[in-house]
């Protein structure tokens, strides 16, 4: 994996300890499968959790790497991909893009979202009595955002401060708002 040593010994960055994004940058395609093997799994996993489909959330990973590809080789200068927070970054392409396709599927199809909710209800069903059965069940009933800042936090193992990064607000907001997701999570389970 490529790292950048942070200026050690005589402050010249050697080549292999360049960023993963400098690499990609410069056209280094191993690099690129690095990002992907590395990223594509949390990825998929964060996708899956804010459209609930399997399918959709492959075709918006895929997206979303030729997204950072095009970004890092045409977009993006050296010095920008040098100072690149990749993870934070990644995630917030892939929730940008998760957002828009929920956006342009409200807008046209209402009705197969309702469908979507009468077969999710089926796979994970109230009188499910194992612990993940009623975890996956008491997720399908929070809303979006609140799904995702989960997600985020406890699937995709983020700091706060990466959370931060991708839904654009304060550190105590999201706090406050875990807190309080985690509370009608634990209501949720209970009824259940």
């Amino acid at each position: 994996y490529f790292n950048y040593n942070g200026g050690e010994g005589d402050g010249m960055i050697k080549e292999e300890d360049l960023p993963i994004a400098v690499e990609i940058h410069r056209g280094n395609r191993k690099a690129m499968e690095c990002l992907v093997r590395e990223y594509e799994d949390k990825l998929f996993t964060y996708a899956f959790y804010m459209i609930k489909q399997d399918d959709e959330a492959k075709d918006i990973i895929q997206e979303a790497f030729i997204k950072a590809y095009s970004t890092l080789t045409g977009q993006y200068d050296e010095q920008t991909c040098l100072t690149l927070a990749v993870n934070a970054w990644l995630f917030r392409i892939v929730r940008n893009m998760s957002l828009n396709r929920i956006r342009s599927y409200r807008r046209r199809q209402k009705a197969h979202e309702e469908i979507g909710n009468t077969e999710n209800e089926r796979v994970f069903p109230q009188n499910n009595q194992t612990s993940v059965g009623v975890m996956k069940f008491a997720l399908q009933k929070l809303g979006q955002d609140s799904r995702e800042l989960i997600t985020l936090r406890f699937i995709d193992d983020l700091r706060y401060s990466e959370i931060v990064a991708i839904v654009g607000t304060t550190e105590s907001a999201v706090r406050g708002k875990i807190y309080r997701i985690l509370k009608k999570l634990r209501k949720l389970m209970e009824d259940t």
